[in-house]
């Protein structure tokens, strides 16, 4: 069981990592909750560390075996649907995560996975339910991504107070949490309160690397503040350490596209 936790969080990293625009897909998140061990467990292991190594084909048919072994298993049906996601089988991740939350309400994993689905097919107020859900575990191992979620989420709605609760909850418990940090810029980016853009996207930068995403937002932000001066600076920063990017590839389309020839 232990490895499998360890697993489980690997999968997490890759998939946090492997997303964005910043979206916390930083998304999809499949750490082991307190379910008892099953049957199913050594080949959801298997099909975890096959998506990690990028053989989705591989990791499904283990998926599925696991779930053959033990239908009523929580994590396999999670897993199962994290793949499906990834694979574009959003019916088939939809019927899983489903399953998922119901065989173990507790599985906060699978209850941020399954709001997050709902929330991509516009059903935000279930989405909302589901994340207060997994908030509701305190042995939830992840809040914070919980959190960040329900905001991006809240903010999709419209619902800009309640985005702004769940990020400023977040950034409460951890001030340095990347994903949170650039959430609430893009949320402050929607409410046109650029200087609290760029205070976000600064502290952002402090907290981690910069990124596509955040070079972008800035490059944005400063123009509607009318520092050319840092417009310039960061279009030439995501020409030149994002060239292959697709922000670089909407710079190209964009107004500031004269900055990149000088």
């Amino acid at each position: 069981m232990k490895k499998l936790l360890v697993l489980f969080v690997s999968l997490m990293a890759v998939l946090i990592n492997g997303c964005e625009t910043q979206q916390v897909r930083p998304q999809q998140e499949s750490n082991i909750h307190t379910q008892k061990d099953s049957p199913a467990d050594v080949y959801v292991s298997l099909g975890v560390e096959y998506m990690n190594r990028g053989l989705n084909d591989v990791a499904l048919e283990k998926l599925k075996r696991a779930i053959q072994v033990d239908p009523r298993s929580s994590d396999a049906n999670n897993v199962i649907a994290v793949l499906y996601d990834r694979l574009g089988e959003s019916s088939l991740a939809g019927v899983h995560y489903k399953r998922a939350v119901q065989l173990e309400p507790n599985n906060s994993s699978a209850q941020n996975n399954y709001a997050r689905y709902l929330c991509g097919v516009k059903d935000y107020e279930s989405a909302d339910r589901h994340f207060l859900q997994a908030l509701k575990n305190p042995l939830y191992k992840s809040p914070l991504l919980a959190l960040t979620n329900a905001g991006t989420c809240a903010t999709k709605a419209g619902k800009y107070d309640d985005a702004d609760k769940y990020f400023r909850t977040a950034l409460q418990r951890n001030k340095r949490f990347s994903p949170a940090l650039f959430q609430m810029a893009k949320l402050k980016y929607e409410q046109k309160n650029y200087l609290s853009v760029r205070a976000y996207l600064q502290r952002f930068t402090l907290a981690q690397k910069i990124t596509p995403a955040s070079l972008w937002l800035s490059i944005q932000t400063e123009d509607k503040l009318g520092d050319k001066n840092a417009v310039a600076s960061s279009v030439l920063k995501l020409q030149q350490l994002f060239p292959d990017s697709h922000e670089t590839s909407l710079l190209e389309k964009s107004k500031f596209s004269y900055n990149i020839s000088r």
